[in-house]
């Protein structure tokens, strides 16, 4: 694991305002800070802040430049007991990155992705509008490592604002594929909400054309060499292979119908087979009962072999599906029941990894919404969403697990 510590963001938040009595306009002397309080006034009320995210992380992805770092985004204003807006980048250690400022022009990031190309730059998207000191950003943004924005990418105004995915190219070229987008003034219409493909100074490649909506739910890159990328499409078969011009790839082959319903996210395993999970809505495949996960074959026919068991959890990858990444063919997942919110290793045959234990999971009205493997080859995994608590234990909306499903204090 080497000498790196491993991060410690995991102290209670609570979440109960302290009201400071008058109205908005005035401003009331907050309670002196404790030990373990401190009070933050915010305009209206004073809010008590321990360690941790006020409100839901619904994204986050490891710094490239080999730091070990995890940017974040969500919904939170403070961190800790630092007010900051939607977007931050915490050190290995758990601490607040304080280095990175990307001020307060940004409204409603919702999707982090990091640049591949090892220089730590981070893609942001969601219903995202930027109206920074040198030129308006609609939908996707690059920032450099600092949080400045980085002006060389560009998507002009034919880009609309609602990015849903964000997915580099894995080719060397520094594009970048999008899901979710609508075009803006003076956009190509024919590019719908996508899939598109942006090249690496933001223009759209017009040679990535489908033409058909898709890539909302999810868009996941073939790892066989092929440039290739499978999508989630909006209408039946709700999944696609498409080659690195947009066309459909026919060896993929989906049957007569494919799945009778949404497929919102798909991840390709990681043990060499080429094969694909799968999950969404859906309840069936080319008029086979299935479960809502399921693996694919590489040419597209169902794993019959890969079964899990739906009587317990639900499996609609409304939070995400991480493959592992010791090449064993088993993956993480977010599963629920009427009780309980979890996060489930599965073996490659479907049945549940008992060495992951999850023990009592997340309580309450809690949902997952990122993981991530750490980057200190340590195996442990991040997980964000909107949660409190795991196993009892006080948790503020992001937390590190072991191998072994153990909460990292």
């Amino acid at each position: 694991m080497g000498l790196l510590k491993r991060a410690v963001f995991f102290v209670p938040l609570l979440a109960s305002l302290a009201s400071c009595g008058g109205g908005s306009s005035a401003r009331f002397e907050c309670p002196d800070d404790t030990a373990t309080e401190r009070y933050v006034w915010d305009g209206t009320v004073c809010s008590l802040r321990r360690d941790g995210f006020n409100f839901s992380v619904s994204s986050i992805a490891p710094a490239s430049d080999g730091s070990n770092d995890l940017y974040a985004v969500g919904s939170f204003t403070h961190f800790k007991n630092t007010a900051i807006t939607n977007f931050v980048r915490l050190n290995n250690d758990g601490s607040l990155d304080t280095g990175f400022s990307p001020g307060t022009g940004f409204f409603s990031p919702q999707v982090a992705v990091s640049a591949n190309d090892g220089s730590g730059d981070i893609y942001v998207g969601g219903y995202l509008s930027y109206n920074g000191p040198t030129l308006p950003i609609r939908g996707i943004a690059r920032l450099d490592s600092d949080g400045s924005l980085d002006s060389g990418f560009d998507t002009g105004a034919g880009i609309g604002r609602n990015v849903r995915t964000i997915v580099p190219a894995n080719d060397g070229s520094g594009d970048v594929y999008v899901g979710g987008l609508s075009s803006g003034p003076g956009g190509a219409p024919t590019f719908g909400n996508g899939p598109v493909r942006l090249n690496n100074d933001g223009s759209v490649d017009t040679g990535f054309n489908p033409g058909f909506r898709g890539g909302e739910g999810s868009i996941a890159l073939a790892t066989d060499g092929s440039g290739d990328i499978y999508v989630s499409r909006e209408s039946a078969p709700y999944i696609a292979r498409l080659n690195d011009d947009g066309s459909l790839d026919t060896d993929f082959d989906t049957g007569i119908s494919g799945f009778d319903r949404w497929v919102n996210n798909i991840a390709v395993a990681t043990d060499g087979s080429g094969d694909i999970y799968v999950a969404g809505s859906f309840s069936e495949y080319n008029g086979s009962n299935t479960p809502s996960l399921v693996r694919l074959n590489s040419d597209g026919s169902l794993d019959t072999a890969f079964v899990v068991d739906t009587g317990i959890y639900r499996f609609q990858g409304l939070g995400f599906i991480l493959p592992a990444d010791d090449g064993s063919g088993d993956v993480y997942v977010d599963g629920a029941n009427s009780t309980t919110e979890a996060i489930l290793r599965l073996n490659d045959d479907g049945s549940v990894d008992t060495g992951f234990n999850i023990g009592d999971g997340f309580r309450g009205n809690a949902s997952l919404g990122d993981a991530a493997f750490a980057t200190d080859g340590s195996g442990d995994i991040y997980v964000a969403g909107d949660f409190t608590r795991y196993n009892s234990t006080p948790v503020p909306m992001l937390m590190r697990l072991t191998t072994g499903g153990v909460l990292v204090r």
